[in-house]
């Protein structure tokens, strides 16, 4: 049985980067490939608002270097919103109101939007929080007055709630934030909003984009042989990417790495 790294090649595109404009990964050769496609995290620097977005662009050229020929292939832009199918991110609670709200919205395995759940901030302390409401306290002990530490507690536990919660979230709560995260990697996704940017500031920690392209796509009667992808963020961000090459059958890609090893066959 051939083994994974047998069949698709996988580099480095881009190095981990803090930016806050356009950058182009590397150029890849397609000559012994079929398909290539690129997997691009973004980790917002700081609470990202959710109206910001990072634009995804493939690129082709004649060579590595693409000193003069870099084109981008129309048709192949992906926009990611940052508040929209992200896999982890954070809120942080302010001087809340009672009647703040925020909604997540998971995902099925499908992939469609599951109904929005709403949560509520309830005045009155935590005695006048009702979980079967989807509701956490705004104060403990002084209702109206929004004490940050309390409220992220109230909020990580509605969320975790068993029956109540969100369904493949895990959220975890600090003295100023609740961090919040799919459980099973790779397998859920969620949309933010809030009623209140300031009062209950929603901000995404990494949401992945993927953008894929067929060899024959590229225009070869141009000599185009390369291929690589442009990351333009419009706001501060961690970048990184991978891509994967998928090799032609009778071609065997070689991972030039400095380790690999497989367990099992």
């Amino acid at each position: 049985m051939r083994r994974l790294s047998e069949d698709i090649k996988v580099d480095v595109a881009i190095s981990p980067v803090q930016a806050t404009s356009s950058q182009t990964s590397r150029y890849f050769k397609l000559d012994k490939y079929d398909r290539a496609m690129f997997v691009v995290n973004i980790t917002p620097v700081g609470d990202s608002a959710v109206v910001s977005t990072s634009i995804l662009t493939l690129m082709q050229a004649t060579d590595a270097s693409a000193a003069t020929s870099a084109v981008a292939i129309t048709g192949s832009t992906a926009i990611i919103s940052l508040g929209t199918k992200v896999t982890e991110f954070q809120i942080t609670p302010d001087t809340i109101s009672a009647d703040d709200t925020f909604s997540i919205t998971g995902y099925d395995i499908n992939g469609d939007a599951k109904t929005a759940l709403t949560f509520t901030a309830a005045d009155g302390g935590s005695a006048g929080a009702t979980a079967a409401d989807r509701e956490f306290s705004v104060n403990d002990t002084a209702a109206g007055t929004g004490i940050v530490s309390n409220a992220c507690t109230q909020i990580a536990a509605i969320l975790n709630n068993t029956s109540y919660g969100v369904p493949g979230l895990y959220a975890s709560a600090s003295s100023t934030q609740v961090t919040c995260r799919a459980i099973e990697v790779g397998e859920n996704m969620f949309t933010l909003t809030s009623s209140s940017t300031s009062n209950l500031a929603m901000g995404s920690t990494k949401v992945i984009g993927i953008c894929e392209i067929n060899a024959s796509s590229l225009t070869i009667s141009s000599d185009f042989t390369h291929v690589a992808v442009n990351v333009n963020n419009q706001i501060s961000a961690y970048t990184s990417a991978i891509c994967i090459r998928k090799g032609r059958k009778r071609h065997m890609p070689v991972q030039m790495v400095g380790a690999i090893d497989t367990v099992g066959e």
